[in-house]
């Protein structure tokens, strides 16, 4: 039996998660959503299939939400969600995809949580270093069991799509997709930044173009920060938000690697 594990980074927790996982589930592949997203047709052939992404604005990033509209699961018999995350709650993520597969004919089989350092550094500061070195020797933990549950096809979701919070709370996620696109309007690069490009090489979505060896945003957008989150000299700010905040990307993935996720 064959496993697809799909997976969105913007600074690397997904991508180490689901390297992770890819080397403990049986016949496993890995295909960075960023690489297929765009294209026309999208179609899974294995029997298994999992996303890892992500939590944004509690529920699924837009380019997560746009790709699993997308792609075609007609062959797939068990779909499952692994969720990167600073807390431990999921919002409506799980419903989100649910809804999604339900226009399918499919559903989701199982979720699950990985709970990782914090890099949203719009909402508040990264964690001290010692939490950071915590939380990933715990998640290594948690990938050990998920994979254990994946390769035993364990189901475990029961989800209420009529509960009334997490109607609202999506409506709160789909008011982030309306946006999101154009909310790079608030990213510039001060006086630090050395012309290094690459902020242009770790936008998942192609969004930034040098001009004179500066970046410019092109309002494509998905928030995944990784331009921030990987500038050496911490020259990119979003607005005043981030003025004196640390930066986090996971210490197992380089440049390369975001690089490669779109090649």
């Amino acid at each position: 039996m064959k496993t697809t594990l799909y997976y969105f980074t913007g600074t690397g927790n997904s991508l180490k998660v689901a390297r992770d996982l890819a080397k403990k589930v049986e016949n496993c592949e890995l295909i960075p959503i960023a690489k297929v997203w765009r294209k026309e047709n999208i179609t899974a052939t294995s029997e298994n299939v999992g996303i890892v992404f992500p939590l944004y604005y509690y529920g699924l990033p837009k380019i997560l939400f746009d790709f699993v509209n997308k792609i075609d699961l007609d062959k797939t018999d068990y779909i499952f969600a692994v969720i990167t995350m600073g807390g431990e709650w999921e919002g409506a993520a799980f419903n989100q995809l649910e809804k999604i597969l339900r226009t399918k004919s499919n559903s989701l089989n199982a979720g699950f949580i990985v709970t990782m350092p914090n890099n949203f550094i719009f909402d508040q500061d990264t964690y001290p270093e010692d939490q950071e070195k915590e939380l990933l020797e715990k998640s290594m933990k948690q990938i050990e069991k998920i994979a254990d549950a994946i390769n035993k096809n364990v189901q475990n979701m029961e989800i209420d799509l009529e509960q009334k919070r997490g109607r609202r709370i999506e409506r709160t996620n789909m008011s982030f997709h309306k946006s999101v696109n154009e909310s790079d309007k608030h990213f510039l690069a001060d006086e630090n930044c050395n012309n290094c490009g690459i902020c242009e090489k770790v936008c998942p979505v192609n969004n930034i173009i040098l001009v004179k060896g500066k970046p410019q945003w092109q309002h494509q957008c998905q928030q995944c920060l990784a331009c921030i989150n990987f500038c050496p000299e911490q020259a990119i700010q979003y607005g005043k938000r981030t003025l004196g905040r640390g930066r986090y990307h996971h210490p197992d993935i380089t440049v390369k690697d975001l690089l490669n996720q779109k090649q």
